[in-house]
């Protein structure tokens, strides 16, 4: 574990460091920070012993994407070092991250109500694909962190948040596979809006483990 913290560490950005004092820079960060999100989500779901096939189809499709499109972006930065997804996508390091989280989010079904992913997906069904979900899904996460499940009742916050958010994906889309794309893309786009300050200030997504 401490062998991961060292070598995220010296690629991930951290709060509080080196900054050009433009716009860019935040940019930047967001965008390396949203591709490792996609990144450790896709080895959360492949983690998972998925038996339903279009399921299965639908995660491999999507990793296609998303590794097509990290290629054609992942280039030399102008300081002349590789971005830092070039090893983020370390299938090692994802499948660690990954597996911890799925871990940590273990007996959450025993303490939360059902009709919340019915919820969240008629939601979906309803709006437009090119709508943002995220504050649909905000609403639900809000609601969860309410009911004061014992699994997650003595973590911290945005960890909850965290759990419940990915346990929320992970059930949506058992449910509605063909589904997948955009509530992977309106979760992503909740983690990095919601919880990517908290995940810097503590050092990484390493040391959520």
């Amino acid at each position: 574990r401490e062998r991961l913290r060292r070598r995220v560490r010296a690629r991930v950005p951290r709060a509080g460091g080196h900054s050009t004092g433009t716009g860019d820079m935040s940019l930047e960060e967001d965008s390396h920070f949203e591709k490792q999100t996609q990144c450790i989500l896709l080895t959360f779901l492949k983690e998972k012993t998925f038996v339903n096939r279009i399921l299965a189809e639908e995660i491999s499709t999507l990793e296609k994407k998303v590794t097509e499109g990290s290629d054609d972006e992942d280039g030399i930065q102008t300081d002349g070092h590789c971005a830092s997804l070039s090893y983020f996508r370390s299938e090692v390091l994802c499948r660690e991250i990954g597996v911890r989280l799925a871990q940590m989010g273990d007996g959450l079904d025993q303490g939360i109500n059902q009709d919340v992913v019915e919820g969240f997906i008629q939601a979906h069904e309803i709006n437009q694909p090119q709508e943002d979900g995220t504050l649909t899904l905000s609403t639900i996460i809000h609601g969860l962190t309410d009911q004061r499940t014992p699994v997650i009742q003595d973590l911290p916050q945005e960890k909850s948040v965290l759990l419940l958010t990915l346990w929320l994906l992970e059930k949506t889309v058992l449910e509605r596979p063909r589904l997948l794309p955009r509530i992977f893309r309106t979760t992503v786009q909740y983690i990095t809006t919601k919880l990517q300050n908290y995940i810097h200030q503590i050092g990484g997504w390493e040391n959520l483990l």
